[in-house]
């Protein structure tokens, strides 16, 4: 059955539902929640892939391998300012998206291929 015409369109602002309204500071706790929990997996993934490896490889090395600048820095140097910046980055971009209207999809509906 056909609908009869519109007089305007139908504007997408008013089918879409309207969700609760984003305060500035609960977008900054939403983007340093990210950004700490990303900060940390990252230092971890760093130091599980850079660090310990080094360590072992220098643990082996007969002398004084542990006692090499990269060896006992190497977790300053490489796994928290890579964990920092990668907290502050995604922290940032979370934090922007979500006071931009940004959501999840709420519809939980299973999708049917067919």
């Amino acid at each position: 059955m056909a609908h009869p015409p519109r007089s305007s369109p139908l504007r997408a602002s008013s089918i879409e539902p309207e969700g609760p309204p984003t305060s500035r500071g609960r977008s900054i706790l939403l983007g340093l929640g990210i950004g700490v929990g990303v900060g940390v997996a990252g230092i971890a993934m760093a130091f599980s892939i850079i660090a310990i490896p080094l360590f072992i490889v220098a643990s082996t090395e007969p002398g004084s391998g542990l006692n090499r600048d990269l060896v006992r820095k190497g977790l300053f140097q490489v796994a928290l300012p890579f964990g920092l910046v990668a907290g502050i980055v995604v922290g940032t971009l979370v934090g922007v998206w979500y006071a931009r209207g940004g959501r999840l999809p709420t519809d939980r509906t299973p999708i049917h291929g067919g």
